[in-house]
């Protein structure tokens, strides 16, 4: 694991240059005059072929590695195992009738993905205890879950009770000296999308407290740190030149499989706006540069562009003169959209890779403080693109 983060960790430091440039504020990044093949190749893409090759970084790699050779290589080093073991086909009604669908799917292939449990569970970041309540059902457990948010904490043990759950949750903030002093050496915490600082707060008290085993799905690396740096957790991360932001944190997890068709159509519509009213403001205030607007809810689609201009306008403080030709800018935006949706595609070859970095890292730390880890893929990306499972057991009494 060492091995492949070192060959991540330069590629990202050789490339930085490229993956950190947005298309979206940048119109034309400077690696097109490096690459002319690839960007005619990009631009003879279909909006089908765009959107199937944001959804699949796989099949990213492997077409734009002729254009772009250095996305062959991260396409050798991202290929981490699918998990082998195959989750039940027998479902509890009791447990999953007050749970998404899709969600049922990722709770059934992350336990299939643990395996078997022994020992007593702590569920961190519970919610609701969906992943609790069914690895008590499967394997007999007692189970606690710690949440923050009273109104989940009160439906979670409701659930529990209405099945007769062997499990219950517990109101408490993971990020406080509380919850480290819930943890024991004969439990087994569990964690299914714990976001940034969130699950890395976990791992450090499961350290402190020498847990016996770990099982944990990382999410939203950019979300509940302390600090707008990152902090690398192991000894070679940081050892590294590589420094991320919380931007670059926030690339590692752009792509996203589970919004429906009508959201992504009003998404790429406002990206469209947004991109019209940046040539219009780069116009009016005579400076060819980039102006951050503020987070915009896809209901400003309810306006014409028009409105939505002299909106966005208000809030930037910027006096649009008389006679705008707005019609001129809504269709300079589908176009710079055109190109932005197809150029972003360079940038998303580098995601996966992060994510790597960010997850061994993880590993390592793990290792570092005698863990024996695993690994995995424990769904496909299709079902979440959050995907990977680290599997840690305590093999010694260091740390």
């Amino acid at each position: 694991m060492q091995n492949v983060f070192r060959q991540l960790n330069q590629i990202l430091i050789d490339y930085a240059d490229i993956w950190r440039v947005s298309p979206f504020s940048t119109p034309k990044p400077h690696w097109l005059a490096q690459y002319p093949k690839l960007q005619d190749w990009l631009l003879t893409l279909s909006g089908e072929d765009v959107d199937r090759l944001q959804g699949d970084d796989n099949l990213l790699c492997q077409q734009i590695a002729p254009y772009f050779p250095v996305a062959q290589e991260i396409y050798s080093l991202i290929q981490l195992p699918l998990s082998e073991n195959k989750t039940s086909v027998e479902r509890s009604y009791a447990w999953q009738r007050d749970v998404p669908g899709r969600k049922v799917e990722q709770i059934e292939a992350f336990a299939a993905a643990t395996g078997e449990v022994t020992n007593p569970l702590i569920e961190w970041c519970s919610g609701k205890l969906h992943l609790g309540r069914y690895l008590a059902e499967q394997y007999k457990v007692p189970v606690i879950g710690l949440e923050i948010n009273a109104n989940l904490v009160e439906q979670a043990n409701h659930l529990a009770l209405r099945m007769n759950s062997d499990a219950r949750v517990e109101r408490c903030d993971v990020l406080s000296a509380e919850a480290r002093h819930k943890l024991n050496d004969q439990q087994h915490a569990i964690a299914l999308h714990a976001c940034g600082g969130l699950h890395v707060s976990l791992l450090s008290a499961c350290i402190d407290k020498r847990v016996k085993r770990i099982t944990l799905s990382p999410c939203c690396y950019h979300r509940f740190n302390k600090s707008a740096t990152y902090q690398p957790l192991s000894t070679t991360a940081k050892a590294s030149k590589l420094q991320l932001d919380e931007e670059d944190l926030r690339s590692a997890v752009r792509q996203s499989n589970t919004a429906a068709e009508r959201e992504r159509i009003k998404r790429k519509q406002l990206q469209r706006w947004r991109l019209g009213f940046d040539l219009l403001q780069r116009d009016v205030r005579g400076v060819d540069e980039y102006l951050p607007v503020p987070s915009l809810s896809v209901k400003m689609l309810d306006l014409d562009f028009r409105h939505f201009c002299l909106h966005v306008a208000k809030v930037k403080q910027i006096i649009l003169p008389g006679g705008v030709n707005f019609e001129h800018y809504e269709a300079k935006g589908d176009q710079r959209f055109f190109e932005y949706s197809r150029y972003e595609l360079v940038r998303m070859t580098f995601r996966r890779a992060l994510e790597c970095w960010l997850v061994l890292d993880r590993v390592m730390y793990l290792e570092e403080r005698g863990y024996s880890c695993k690994l995995v893929q424990f769904c496909p990306a299709s079902l979440t693109p959050r995907n990977f499972l680290i599997d840690a057991c305590r093999v010694n009494r260091f740390g």
